[in-house]
């Protein structure tokens, strides 16, 4: 009830959809770092693969070397050598 309140006061005030805290905020430093804010657990993690949970969907980073650095509240750092990133339903 809750969440469903907080889409309806971001859609009535027109902010903008990074506000929603099922909405994934990522933040790619160059190729070794990845910030994932909105992150609501961890699926998998190989040094190949790192699948994040998010809101909505998961997001699936591909790579080399990959490790989740840190992991906060609802966060996720990952360094390593990214490759690729999508979304799955």
């Amino acid at each position: 009830m809750r969440k469903d309140l907080l889409k309806k006061v971001i859609r009535a005030m027109d902010l903008p959809e990074d506000m929603d805290p099922d909405v994934p905020r990522i933040t790619v430093l160059g190729r070794e770092r990845m910030l994932v804010e909105n992150v609501a657990g961890i699926r998998r993690c190989t040094e190949a693969e790192v699948i994040l949970l998010t809101g909505r969907d998961t997001l699936a980073v591909t790579g080399e070397g990959l490790q989740v650095k840190e992991l906060g509240e609802s966060r996720a750092l990952l360094t390593g050598n990214l490759q690729a990133w999508r979304f799955e339903a």
